[in-house]
C-alpha cells in the first residue's frame, strides 16, 4: 500500500507533458484558424510597417541620424537591437520579418506556453494551470493586438507572464543564486521595455511596491541589492533609447505602435481594448474572479489583486493622459491593450490560486466554460484586421533603383488615418514610426498632404517645390487619389510615372536637387526668406551624402548657400577651411552654410559623440548580464574522510567475543 501511495503522489511523464502538450495543439489549431488568411513570413498593415533585413536594423538602431521625416538625430528604438539580433536566427525563413511573423501568428500557443511555464510554482493542479493559461493567451486584448498590428503589445502578451514570475522571484527569498535571479527578471524587463515602455513602467512599479509591502525574509542589503539591480540593469540595457522616453511622453504612453481608438467604459470592463479584432469577451474573466471570492473570500488577498490593481493604474494613465503622436496628428489617448493584459493576468492568479487545491467536476467544467468562451469570441472578432502577407507595398523597380542609388527621399501620403511619411533611400519601414520628429515636421508633412490630395494651383505647386528642395525626388499618393489633376497644374515640376505594387499613383519630382545642392545667390535670397522657391534657376547638385558632408567648392560669387536635405535640430555644426562657421535655415527648416566666393572646403556633419559613449555602456551592460544571468555550476562537496580502526588479530587459543 506504501509502494501504491509513493507511486501515485509522483506523477508520471505522460500526466507532466499532456496539459501543455494538448494547450499547445490546441492554441496552434485555433491560431491556424484565425490567422489562416494571412499565413506568410512577410507580413505587415497598419502600425506594423515591413521589417528590414538584420543589417538594415542593426545599421538603423546604431545610426546616430536617420533619414526619416527629412532628417532626424533622435535615439532608434531597442526593440529593432532585439529583432536584429533574434531574427538571425531566421535567415534562412527571412530574417527578422519571419520572426515578427512567427510572433504574430504564434501569439496564441507562446504566450499560453510561457503563462503555464510562469505558474509552474504555484499550488494548483496542472490542468487548472493549462486551462488559466489559454484564457490569458485568449484575452480580448491579446486577439485585438494580432488583428490590428500591434507588436508592442503582442510581444507584452508573450513575455508579461514570464516577468510577472521573475519579479516574485526576486521578492523571494532566492538564497545564494540572488545575483542570478536578479540578473535575468532584468532581461525580462528589459525586453520588455524594447517593446513597450508602458509595461517597463508598471513592472518596476509592482516591484518597488511589493519591495515596500512584503516582509523581508532575507538579509535586507541582499534584497535591496536585487531590486535595485532589477530597477536599473534595464535601463542601461536599453541605452541610448532610454534618454529618449524623458522627452517623448507619447512613447510611453502611445508605445511602439501609436494611440489607440475610442472605447466605452462597458468595453474596458470586458477587457476589450477597442479597435478591430477586439469582443468584451473577457466579462467572463471577471466575473470568474468575483465568484471565486465570493466563495473563498480569503482569494482575495491574493497576490493577483495587487497586479489587478496595478493594471487599473496603468488603464488610467493611458485613457486620461492624453498627448500628441510623434507622428502628429490630434492628440488622442493610448491603446489600452498593455494595462488590459495586466489586469486580466492579475484576475486569473485570483482564479487559479483561489480554486480548490483538487479541481472538481463543477470547477472543471467553469474553466472549460471559461476557455470556450473566450475562444469563440477570438475565433468570430479576429479574423479581420490589417495585417497580411506580402511584406507590405512596393515601387516599380526602376523607382527603387533610382531612390536607392541617389539616396533621395520618397513622400508617401497617409490614407486610412494614417500620417505622412518622407523616408531616404526607400518606403517606410518598421521603426520609422518610433523616431521622434523635429519640431515642425509633422506640420508641414500635414499641409503638403493637404495640398496634393486636394489639388489647386497655388498650394499644389507650393508643396511640389518645398517637396523637392527637402531632398525627395518620388510622391506617393493615396489609392483613388489621381495623378493627372496634379500634373496638369505643374507639368514643368512632376509626372506621372509606374504605380506601386498596390496600385497607388506615383510622380517623380523634376525640380533639380539631392542631398547637398549649392544654390546661387538668386535663389539663396529665396532660401532665407521663403518656405519654398519660385525659381530653381542655376541650382546644381552636389556628390556628397548625408549625414558627414564634405566637399571642395570653387570660386564664385558671393552669396551662394550649401544647402543640405537635413532638418536644422541641435547638434549641427559646419566649419569652412577649418574655421568653425554658423549654420544657416534654409527654406525655414532645413541646414544650410553660407559658401565664401573664394575656392573653399566645407564640412558639415552631424557628430554623435554622446550616443556612441552610451552604447558603449550599453554593450558593457551586455556582458555584465551575459555574465551573471547563467548560474554557475555548483562546486562539488569534498570528500568525506572515514577514519578506520585497525582491529587486533586474536592470539592462538583464544576465542574472540561473540
Amino acid at each position: 500500500m506504501a509502494k501504491h501511495a509513493d507511486a501515485g503522489d509522483t506523477p508520471s511523464p505522460a500526466a507532466k507533458v499532456t496539459p501543455p502538450l494538448t494547450l499547445l495543439v490546441v492554441l496552434t489549431a485555433l491560431g491556424l484558424v484565425i490567422n489562416g488568411h494571412r499565413l506568410g513570413l512577410d507580413l505587415a498593415g497598419g502600425p506594423l510597417l515591413p521589417v528590414g533585413g538584420v543589417g538594415e536594423l542593426w545599421s538603423a538602431y546604431l545610426a546616430g541620424w536617420h533619414q526619416v521625416g527629412g532628417g532626424t538625430a533622435g535615439s532608434a528604438p531597442a526593440s529593432l537591437a532585439v529583432l536584429g539580433a533574434l531574427g538571425a536566427i531566421f535567415t534562412p525563413l527571412g530574417g527578422p520579418s519571419a520572426l515578427v511573423a512567427v510572433l504574430l501568428l504564434g501569439d496564441l500557443p507562446l504566450a499560453g506556453l510561457t503563462a503555464y511555464l510562469a505558474t509552474r510554482r504555484l499550488a494548483a493542479p496542472r490542468w487548472a494551470r493549462a486551462a488559466a493559461a489559454a484564457v490569458y493567451a485568449l484575452l480580448p486584448a491579446a486577439t485585438a493586438a494580432v488583428a490590428q498590428g500591434r507588436l508592442d503589445v503582442i510581444a507584452v502578451h508573450i513575455l508579461l507572464p514570464s516577468v510577472i514570475a521573475g519579479v516574485a522571484g526576486v521578492l523571494a527569498p532566492t538564497g545564494p543564486r540572488w545575483l542570478h535571479a536578479s540578473s535575468r527578471c532584468a532581461l525580462g524587463v528589459a525586453l520588455l521595455g524594447a517593446f513597450s515602455p508602458l509595461a517597463q513602467g508598471l513592472a518596476l512599479l509592482g516591484l518597488v511596491a511589493g519591495f515596500v509591502v512584503l516582509p523581508a525574509r532575507e538579509g535586507l542589503l541582499r534584497r535591496v541589492a536585487s531590486v535595485g539591480i532589477v530597477v536599473l540593469l534595464p535601463l542601461v540595457l536599453l541605452l541610448p533609447w532610454s534618454t529618449a522616453l524623458v522627452n517623448q511622453p507619447a512613447l510611453l504612453l502611445h508605445g511602439l505602435s501609436g494611440p489607440g481608438a475610442g472605447v466605452t467604459s462597458a468595453e474596458l470592463v470586458g477587457l476589450d481594448p477597442g479597435g478591430g479584432g477586439a469582443e468584451p469577451a473577457g466579462l467572463a474573466v471577471l466575473v470568474a474572479a468575483v465568484v471565486v471570492v465570493a466563495i473563498r473570500p480569503r482569494a482575495f488577498l491574493s497576490p493577483g489583486l495587487g497586479l489587478a490593481v496595478l493594471g487599473v493604474c496603468g488603464l488610467a494613465v493611458v485613457r486620461l493622459a492624453v498627448v500628441k503622436p510623434l507622428q502628429g496628428g490630434a492628440a488622442a489617448p493610448g491603446f489600452a491593450g498593455v494595462p488590459l493584459l495586466v489586469i486580466g493576468a492579475g484576475l486569473l492568479w485570483i482564479v487559479l490560486t483561489g480554486a480548490p487545491a483538487r479541481l472538481p467536476k463543477l470547477a472543471g467544467a467553469a474553466w472549460v466554460l471559461l476557455v470556450a468562451g473566450l475562444g469563440t469570441g477570438a475565433l468570430f472578432w479576429g479574423r479581420g484586421g490589417v495585417p497580411h502577407a506580402g511584406g507590405g507595398d512596393q515601387l516599380a523597380a526602376a523607382q527603387a533603383d533610382e531612390l536607392s542609388r541617389t539616396g533621395r527621399s520618397v513622400l508617401v501620403l497617409g490614407e486610412s488615418g494614417e500620417p505622412p511619411r518622407q523616408t531616404g533611400g526607400r518606403l517606410p519601414r518598421y521603426g520609422d514610426d518610433q523616431l521622434p520628429l523635429t519640431g515642425g515636421t509633422p506640420d508641414r508633412l500635414a499641409s503638403w498632404q493637404a495640398a496634393l490630395t486636394e489639388p489647386s494651383s497655388g498650394a499644389t505647386r507650393a508643396a511640389l517645390s518645398a517637396a523637392s528642395t527637402s531632398g525627395a525626388l518620388l510622391v506617393v499618393l493615396p489609392h483613388g487619389a489621381g495623378a493627372a489633376p496634379i500634373v496638369a497644374l505643374a507639368p514643368d515640376l512632376a509626372v506621372s510615372v509606374q504605380p506601386t505594387k498596390d496600385g497607388r499613383p506615383v510622380l517623380r519630382l523634376l525640380a533639380p536637387s539631392g542631398q547637398v545642392v549649392l544654390v546661387p545667390p538668386g535663389v539663396a535670397r529665396q532660401a532665407v526668406t521663403t518656405s519654398s522657391p519660385a525659381t530653381t534657376l542655376g541650382v546644381a547638385r552636389v556628390d556628397a551624402a548625408l549625414p558627414d558632408v564634405r566637399v571642395r567648392v570653387s570660386e564664385g560669387v558671393a552669396g551662394r548657400l550649401l544647402v543640405l536635405a537635413a532638418e536644422q535640430e541641435a547638434g549641427w555644426q559646419a566649419t569652412v577651411d577649418g574655421r568653425p562657421v554658423p549654420i544657416v535655415p534654409a527654406w525655414g527648416h532645413q541646414v544650410a552654410v553660407a559658401v565664401p566666393p573664394s575656392q573653399s572646403t566645407v564640412v558639415v556633419g552631424h557628430p554623435s559623440m554622446l550616443r556612441d559613449i552610451l552604447l558603449l555602456i550599453e554593450l558593457a551592460a551586455v556582458l555584465f548580464t551575459a555574465l551573471t544571468a547563467i548560474p554557475s555550476r555548483p562546486r562539488p562537496a569534498p570528500p568525506t574522510v572515514v577514519e578506520t580502526t585497525k582491529v587486533a588479530e586474536p592470539e592462538a587459543g583464544v576465542t574472540p567475543p561473540r
